[in-house]
């Protein structure tokens, strides 16, 4: 009987997951707090970030009719798979892992890819209701006049909201893939 190989541990593989997540949180999270704080009418930030919210509630399905592409080829072309490499129990990370415990795998069960097609939901809300509130920051930056604001924001919206919600699509689509 061959030995169980050595799994790491949950705080292990949590500290790795933070990483890419509390660097990409910094990089569009900083900016735009500094603006609102600085910069925006206390009324605007609490009703942005309220309205913002009920993205929250969205029913699965809707998502379905917002998603980019039903195959992965758009995906691939847009970058989406690239992005993926540097986030959370992305290629890097995984690779790292398994440099150390080679056997690792994130998903090993079909409850496991239960569980990783419903976080894809989660996730994908998280981003839309952040998307929302960055387009409306960014817009209210229009509006005050606050043109490298307004392109700040653009910019980390898409890096940290748009790229992820996309990936969330194409996770979906390559477990659809898979299913059949």
């Amino acid at each position: 009987m061959q030995p169980t190989p050595p799994k790491p541990s949950p705080a292990l593989l949590a500290l790795a997951n933070a990483v890419p997540s509390v660097l990409w949180s910094a990089l569009a999270l900083v900016p735009i707090s500094v603006y609102c704080y600085q910069h925006m009418a206390r009324p605007w930030l609490y009703g942005g970030l309220a309205g913002s919210m009920l993205a929250f509630g969205v029913p699965r399905a809707w998502l379905g009719y917002w998603q980019l592409s039903r195959r992965a080829a758009p995906y691939r072309q847009l970058g989406v798979a690239l992005a993926g490499r540097l986030t959370q129990n992305g290629d890097v990370v995984n690779r790292l892992i398994r440099h150390r415990y080679p056997a690792y795998r994130h998903v090993r069960s079909r409850a496991g890819l239960a569980a990783l097609l419903r976080q894809t939901y989660y996730q994908e809300r998280f981003h839309l209701g952040l998307f929302l509130f960055f387009l409306f920051a960014g817009g209210y930056a229009v509006g005050q006049g606050q043109a490298g604001w307004a392109g700040l924001i653009t910019l980390a919206n898409v890096g940290y909201n748009l790229y992820p919600m996309w990936l969330q699509q194409y996770v979906r689509v390559r477990l659809a893939a898979q299913g059949s």
